[in-house]
């Protein structure tokens, strides 16, 4: 971390939490220095790519720490999603004997390499689903 995102936690932790006053209900109002140093640190996970929650100190010096990455997502392409929408409600409920007709079914319709007004069969997203499904 850069010497000013020490100097923020330094602060922090000098100002300390709010004072904690109740709500009605008995509901705290304000934060305590942990939410604070917490939420501050979710700011620089979200900057450098690590789990908040994870950090530990280093022995390379104070500006230096130790984390988990967050896990990388990669977006799903638009085949990919038009694809979900036939697979959603499916996963999880389809048998292992379902699943092996699904695959006879697609192997078959795979070596007929039919054609239609939207081009070959296998490029089709309710096909491709289906491959999906079967595998």
């Amino acid at each position: 971390m850069t010497q000013e995102e020490m100097d923020n936690i330094i602060a922090i932790n000098r100002g300390g939490g709010d004072p904690v006053m109740f709500l009605s209900g008995g509901v705290p109002m304000g934060q305590s220095l942990q939410e604070k140093i917490n939420q501050y640190w979710d700011i620089l996970g979200n900057k450098y790519g690590f789990e908040h929650m994870t950090v530990e100190g280093s022995a390379r010096g104070k500006l230096f720490f130790l984390a988990q990455p967050k896990p990388v997502v990669i977006p799903k392409t638009a085949e990919e999603i038009a694809i979900e929408k036939y697979t959603s409600d499916a996963e999880g409920y389809i048998t292992n004997s379902v699943r092996s007709s699904l695959r006879k079914i697609v192997k078959q319709l795979e070596m007929s390499e039919y054609e239609c007004e939207g081009g070959f069969l296998s490029s089709n997203v309710a096909f491709l689903a289906l491959k999906k499904l079967a595998n």
